[in-house]
């Protein structure tokens, strides 16, 4: 299929899926539009354009689900386009443009927190007590009403995805730093809280549903949470036993099903929290994840296939692995950071370690505010226990951040 233009939502750390995206779709990178937050210059040379009110110099991840806000009004109709999107929400859907994954209502829809409380509700899906409010005199009332029931509880805002923006509150007073911690005007926006559960441990569990509506499984992975909420990577294989495993593939291939009933393809995944025996479907990420990046490492040149269910590719390999975000502080400055290796030569080696930066690897640049500025991996012997996989994982991830 020819198209007019070619736009690429996907940020940095997915950059390395180009060469793949170049052979398999005689689509080159010099005719590639690149759209993104950051103001770095990891995409020298190529076209692009970047999103937000940023002066140069400055570096702040925005939201996917912000950044196709913000550009969703210039893929107009007198072009075809390709998009390779991180997520589908809030992008056209129409005859004018083609996505690797669901664009338009049901993807907005679908990545909504509220949306994907009632659909676990539905069709049975065990998940944890949930409910919406319109505003913050709402969320003070009612979450002095349910401190007499439940411990501890999850605020949170419908749309956010990754732990962005939550905050496990037992107080009215948490609520309200909560609230100041936003630094936004959030009097009249709305707001779902969540019966918080204690847990050990987080899992993903990975699928692609075709375009003719059949779900595969691609595995699962356990996820490495900061406060128990913000994602900041993962561990694979995960720490968990067989049965918890078969719970995850089940419940996830489940919810694929449902999902490609209401119109949705692509990859997705669902998270999990795990309480003694039981497992809580906490969230629908039905788009790219963090994952996506461990399970392209994974297919190799064959991913852009698999992710349209084309090839099946389930994860597998003979070690264990970490692979996280490098996190930046806010308000630091970096400047010439030195990539270690290449993801995909690290991963094809199955051993020792990889960095990979998107920020201050040239000019001097200053951090604002985001979640991560570069990516690492590790192999670790399958016979690594917890404790220590954990130990190494935060002494890679927080290394730029101390």
């Amino acid at each position: 299929m020819e198209f007019d233009r070619v736009v690429w939502l996907l940020d940095q750390r997915f950059d390395f899926l180009l060469s793949w995206f170049e052979k398999e779709y005689n689509i080159f990178r010099k005719d590639i539009l690149f759209v993104g937050s950051y103001h770095g210059n990891t995409r020298n040379g190529l076209k692009k354009v970047t999103v937000g009110d940023l002066p140069c110099g400055h570096v702040s991840y925005l939201e996917p689900e912000d950044i196709n806000k913000l550009y969703a009004d210039r893929i107009t109709a007198d072009k075809k386009t390709l998009v390779v999107p991180f997520t589908g929400a809030y992008l056209p859907s129409a005859d004018y443009v083609t996505s690797f994954i669901a664009t338009g209502n049901i993807a907005t829809d679908i990545n909504n927190k509220w949306w994907q409380y009632d659909f676990f509700c539905k069709f049975a899906v065990k998940t944890p007590k949930t409910w919406r409010v319109e505003n913050y005199f709402q969320l003070l009332d009612l979450t002095q009403t349910l401190y007499g029931q439940y411990e501890s509880l999850l605020v949170k805002k419908a749309e956010l995805a990754g732990g962005y923006k939550m905050k496990i509150v037992s107080s009215a007073g948490d609520v309200r730093d909560y609230c100041r911690m936003q630094k936004e005007d959030f009097l009249n926006n709305e707001f779902l809280i969540s019966e918080y559960i204690p847990h050990k441990q987080s899992f993903s569990g990975m699928g692609i549903i075709d375009r003719r509506g059949n779900t595969i499984w691609c595995g699962a992975t356990e996820q490495v949470l900061y406060n128990d909420l913000a994602y900041e990577g993962l561990i694979w294989p995960p720490y968990i036993d067989d049965k918890g495993l078969r719970d995850i593939k089940d419940i996830t291939l489940k919810v694929g099903k449902r999902l490609s009933q209401y119109g949705y393809f692509g990859f997705f995944n669902v998270d999990f929290i795990q309480k003694m025996d039981e497992m809580y479907a906490v969230e629908i990420n039905a788009r790219f994840c963090f994952s996506t990046i461990f399970y392209a490492c994974c297919c190799g040149e064959k991913f852009w296939k698999a992710v349209q269910g084309e090839e099946i590719y389930e994860c597998r390999t003979d070690r264990r692995l970490i692979l996280g975000k490098i996190k930046a502080k806010e308000g630091k400055g970096y400047f010439k950071l030195a990539d270690q290796s290449n993801i995909l030569e690290w991963f094809a080696s199955g051993t020792g370690g990889f960095q990979s930066y998107f920020a201050g690897t040239d000019e001097l640049e200053c951090y604002d505010y985001g979640s991560f500025m570069g990516i690492f991996g590790e192999f670790l012997p399958k016979d690594t226990n917890r404790d220590d996989a954990l130990g190494l994982f935060w002494d890679r991830c927080l290394q730029q951040y101390r």
